[in-house]
């Protein structure tokens, strides 16, 4: 065992947070005394604050490059002030704001985030007022609360018409990240003239009563809610019940699973939960996937599939780093005879992929010898990259890649060593995989795949990009089957490309059921290209690709939207775009 524990510190110096993670009580509210999973996790959400720390590093010889830089971030600033948002009436941007709630997109979802939160408000102006209400709220309701937190913290809003909800935003917030000395401090400061909805502000009183160990109190309080309560919330009383060890409980049954869940106070329970000590359900978790990723991740009690579930949702969205990823992965419980017996081990995880992932992760983490790694290792991928969860897999097994050496065993291998490599942007070490593969085994379909791949990913400038996916897709394009040509001809005429792809009637096929959007909404976006106006055509963009995957989209529509982005902010998210659209067509991992 002392050697399996070398071997894991070995290539994750960092998971000894798991440890620190399982021994923890979950009674110890403050996060003060050591570094948590708690920690990390906040540090993450919280790392957009860094601002001032590169500010303050500036030397001398950089003065002339900051002029520069603050003229154009003034310039900036008067585009922003300009933008489209700002010339629509609140009616219509709540219209907007209702369309722009299922981004499959997660470029274009990342790219509404920042301009949204970069928007520069005057809250003098009434409309400035309003717009910021429409942007916090948009923010929680799509899994991005902590964004929410962010917008408020940066405006004083004590006399706004909206503080009761920036005040439940803020709550919820310290909330579902486990910050309950912030939480309870924040409710102290507030005036007692403030009422939420459904007894919030009462009901954190009870619990903060009980976290101050002033159960008497919390007694006391809830004896008043009950009375004061017309629909008694029983999800609430049975938490209460639980965590005050009540004698006189109101309900006997300890499930909490079977009863109503307020779904507005959701993070309030979320905190019940992990002081009661009990498991966050599955059905809990689907009640809001992205905001509730992150309690669940930090409540032990859950079971631990569920908890790498959230945990791969929220590296995904870029909420966790990979170090919280791998510190949760490794904090999973399996045994010596199922190490041993890895294949009945996996068979009997069938239809649990999250407990299949943890289970290979830490079989590689305790192979001893190379080769046994690196099968290990391939086989980790393989079962991921048939769960769509490649991404993850070549993230976590970053550290183990310098370990590989390139023997005649190995060099089998290359392909899927090189394409690791690619996801972990080591474009060098890739290429010289796929080298070491085709001088040993020749060109082949394999290594032409992760030639694509590398092509596809190392390159940023637009130009570069279209040049190089040419090449790509002329070598690549004879290979692939009829599901692709459709896409193929479509980016051919985007931008022209010297490809081999046309499209011959087939009256089988005479109507396309995919829709096309409102020739209104088509016109807009089409003038918004014309008139080179980004802002407009991002909004109604993505409006008009709400709810849809990239293969859900008419051809006609998808000319439409990547020309546009072609020239949009100078074709910044172009490349991105094509890589999730060839990822959604199964054309790439």
């Amino acid at each position: 065992m002392k050697l399996i524990f070398i071997i894991i510190l070995f290539f994750f110096p960092n998971l000894i947070f798991a440890n620190e993670l399982e021994n923890s009580e979950v009674e110890v509210i403050n996060l003060h005394e050591s570094k948590s999973l708690d920690q990390m996790v906040l540090e993450n959400l919280n790392n957009d604050n860094n601002f001032n720390e590169v500010v303050e590093n500036t030397t001398a010889d950089e003065v002339d490059e900051e002029v520069t830089t603050s003229e154009v971030e003034v310039e900036q600033i008067k585009i922003i002030n300009n933008n489209f948002i700002f010339k629509k009436h609140i009616k219509d941007l709540n219209n907007y704001f209702d369309n722009l709630q299922n981004i499959s997109s997660k470029s274009l979802q990342k790219e509404i985030i920042e301009v949204l939160e970069n928007l520069q408000l005057d809250l003098e102006i009434e409309q400035d007022r309003e717009i910021l209400f429409l942007v916090v709220n948009y923010f929680k309701s799509i899994g991005q609360i902590n964004k929410s937190f962010e917008l408020i913290e940066k405006y004083e809003l004590n006399n706004d018409k909206n503080f009761n909800f920036y005040t439940s935003v803020k709550l919820n917030y310290f909330l579902s990240t486990f910050q309950l000395n912030e939480a309870c401090s924040f409710r102290e400061e507030l005036n007692s003239n403030i009422v939420l909805d459904y007894f919030f502000l009462e009901k954190l009183d009870i619990f903060c009563s009980i976290l101050n160990d002033n159960e008497s109190e919390a007694k006391l309080l809830n004896s008043i809610l009950v009375e004061s309560e017309n629909n008694l919330d029983n999800y609430y009383q049975q938490l209460f019940s639980l965590i005050t060890n009540s004698e006189d409980q109101l309900i006997v049954d300890y499930e909490v699973k079977n009863l109503a869940i307020n779904k507005e106070l959701i993070f309030l329970y979320s905190a019940m939960t992990r002081i009661a000590e009990l498991p966050f359900s599955h059905e809990f978790y689907e009640l809001d996937k992205k905001n509730l990723s992150i309690p669940i991740i930090l409540n032990q009690a859950s079971p631990i599939d569920l908890r790498i579930k959230a945990a791969n949702d929220s590296f995904l969205e870029n909420l966790i780093t990979v170090d919280s990823l791998a510190a949760l992965y490794m904090s999973a419980d399996f045994n010596s005879e199922q190490f041993n017996n890895s294949k009945n081990t996996l068979d009997s995880f069938t239809n649990n992929k999250e407990l299949s992932m943890a289970f290979l992760f830490q079989l590689v983490n305790i192979q001893i010898f190379p080769n046994d790694r690196l099968n290990a290792l391939v086989q980790f991928w393989d079962f991921a990259k048939q769960n769509n969860l490649e991404e993850i897999a070549y993230k976590l097994s970053n550290n183990m890649l310098a370990s590989i050496e390139a023997t005649t065993e190995n060099i089998i291998f290359g392909p899927k060593i090189a394409s690791a490599y690619i996801f972990n942007n080591n474009f060098e070490k890739a290429l010289s995989w796929i080298e070491l593969y085709e001088n040993a085994k020749e060109v082949d379909a394999k290594s032409i795949y992760t030639r694509v791949l590398l092509d596809l990913y190392s390159t940023n400038n637009l130009d570069s990009f279209i040049n190089s996916l040419n090449l790509t897709l002329e070598n690549y394009i004879d290979d692939q089957n009829n599901e692709n040509e459709e896409l193929f001809f479509v980016l051919k005429d985007v931008m022209n490309l010297d490809i081999k792809a046309n499209i011959n009637i087939n009256l089988d096929k005479i109507f396309d059921e995919r829709l096309m959007p409102s020739i209104f909404l088509y016109n807009e976006i089409k003038n918004s290209i014309v008139n080179n106006n980004d802002d407009k055509f991002l909004i109604y963009s993505i409006i008009s690709l709400n709810n849809k995957n990239w293969d859900d989209i008419h051809p006609e529509h998808l000319k439409l939207i990547l020309r546009g982005y072609q020239t949009y902010n100078d074709g910044v998210l172009f490349r991105n775009l094509i890589l999730e659209i060839f990822k959604n067509y199964k054309f790439i991992i």
